[in-house]
């Protein structure tokens, strides 16, 4: 979830936490890039190769399915040359995959990504573990813990995720008025 653009503050201050938000959302806008990287990569390699994947046998008139994996493929095709021919086409799509997602820097980009979400959870946690002295402190840490925990629109008005964003607003008229 994206930091409110009204939470960025310039300059340091005596609260510890300003600061702290202040390196916390650079990562997250740094994390956000990254994801979009991976998704850039993502679809150009999709475009190029389609996902590594095999439709599994259906019956006349039935959707199509398909396995990604060797396990869905012994799920659901019986033992035999046509299981084995399967996993030895999503075994040869998946190593061109695997060079594809190399090729185009994908697989980099998913480590920096992984990397930077890694800095942000810690970033978020030192955050969070520090004091508050001010008002503002509080609503920082409401702020990192909502960016980084709350699981979106679908949950907004589920408890306790509409008391925190309650307390949010609450907060955040306080400083206001300061």
């Amino acid at each position: 979830m994206p930091v409110p653009a009204e939470a960025t503050f310039c300059g340091s201050s005596s609260e510890p936490i300003t600061d702290l938000f202040i390196a916390f959302e650079a990562l997250l806008t740094k994390h956000e890039a990254a994801l979009w990287r991976c998704d850039r990569r993502e679809a150009w390699l999709q475009s190029e190769l389609d996902y590594p994947r095999v439709p599994l046998p259906t019956a006349a008139g039935a959707p199509t399915r398909y396995a990604a994996d060797i396990e869905t493929i012994a799920r659901h095709v019986p033992p035999g040359r046509r299981r084995y021919r399967l996993q030895q086409v999503l075994h040869r799509r998946q190593q061109a995959w695997a060079r594809g997602a190399r090729a185009c820097g994908l697989t980099r980009t998913q480590e920096q990504e992984a990397a930077l979400a890694e800095a942000v959870r810690a970033a978020a946690t030192t955050l969070l573990a520090t004091p508050a002295k001010t008002l503002t402190g509080i609503r920082l840490k409401l702020l990192v813990l909502l960016a980084t925990q709350d699981p979106g629109e679908a949950f907004r008005d589920a408890s306790p995720w509409r008391e925190l964003h309650l307390i949010l607003a609450d907060v955040s008229a306080l400083v206001a008025e300061i």
